[in-house]
């Protein structure tokens, strides 16, 4: 629906999938929605782990819908790294001049971990902080997944929009709740 009504969007995508919406039902034939693919098996341009500011500026400066496919990253601090820097740059680009814009974050545990490493304490708190703050500047939000209890506390307190699926566990329930 945000593509039909030229709202620009951006999915963050671990697990590379998100390049589907360009097939249709089938899964074999293109959809009349034509989104660039960054990254990932099936992206139109490789993405990089030091790319994350530039490709924040395409995005802010072009008005852009694309899928990030972070998926194959070969170690997790290429992720926060990419991620890290995307967030910081989106969000202060958006506050020098308000737009909207969509964030999806698919699997987004993986980027607002409830246990973070070291190397993913920036790319939590650049989320967070979007999160927060960033909705005052056009960037709306929405958490993916199946894992609620691996989120982050603060970036579940925040989501705009949580889809969680396959909540069955009392863990999963739980972390929902509060």
């Amino acid at each position: 629906e945000l593509y039909d009504l030229g709202a620009p969007f951006v999915a963050l995508d671990p697990v590379g999938v998100w390049y589907g919406l360009r097939l249709d039902k089938s899964g074999k034939k293109p959809s009349d929605i034509l989104v660039p693919v960054f990254g990932g098996l099936h992206g139109d341009i490789p993405l990089e782990s030091t790319a994350g500011k530039l490709i924040a500026d395409l995005i802010v400066d072009k008005s852009l819908t694309v899928i990030l496919d972070v998926s194959q990253f070969e170690h997790d601090s290429d992720k926060a790294r990419f991620v890290s820097d995307f967030q910081e740059r989106i969000f202060f680009r958006k506050k020098a001049a308000p737009s909207a814009v969509h964030i999806f974050y698919e699997e987004c545990q993986e980027f607002f971990p409830q246990n973070p490493q070291r190397e993913e304490n920036r790319m939590l708190h650049a989320g967070v902080r979007l999160q927060k703050i960033g909705r005052n500047f056009g960037i709306g939000t929405s958490l993916i997944t199946q894992r609620p209890q691996e989120v982050s506390k603060k970036a579940l307190n925040l989501a705009g929009t949580l889809f969680a699926f396959r909540t069955t566990g009392a863990h999963e329930r739980k972390a929902i709740e509060l």
